[in-house]
Parts: C-alpha cells; structure tokens; sequence
C-alpha cells in the first residue's frame, strides 16, 4: 500500500456530563494522523514521550471544559 492509499484515523477523548434534571453536554477532543501501521506500542511511545505534552495538555483541557460546563450550567440557576 503507497502512503496515498494509507487510511489515517483519529484518536479521540470525550467526556459526557451531567448537569442534572436529566440535561447533560459533551465536551471532545481528538488527535488525528494515526494510521493502519500504528502500533499499539508506537501510540503508547508517543504518548510517553513527544506526544505526552500534547496528551497531557489534551486531559488537562478537557477537565477545564467540563468544569466549565459545569460552571454555566449552575449560574443559570439549574
């Protein structure tokens, strides 16, 4: 297979959040550019090294947007 024919995927990391009275938000992150040849120890090299800064920053920002979520949805009083 040429890499023009290669299929690339994304990793992704979504949180679903419940904001009570049955209403809940979505907040989602993804990294794209892994592909067939990706190996399982290849994506965990990654992310332990060059790619764990990026990983980290991604977990980090996702926690700020559900607190986020979290924060809007109470100071409209539900």
């Amino acid at each position: 297979m040429t890499e023009e024919q290669k299929i690339s995927g994304t990793l992704s990391v979504s949180m679903k959040v419940n904001l009570g009275n049955c209403e809940s938000a979505e907040a989602f992150i993804s990294i794209n550019g892994i592909n067939e040849d990706t190996t399982d120890g290849e994506i965990l090299t990654l992310l332990d090294g060059k790619m764990k800064v990026t990983y980290d920053l991604l977990k980090v920002r996702i926690k700020e947007r559900v607190f986020n979520l979290r924060k809007d949805w109470n100071d409209k009083g539900h």
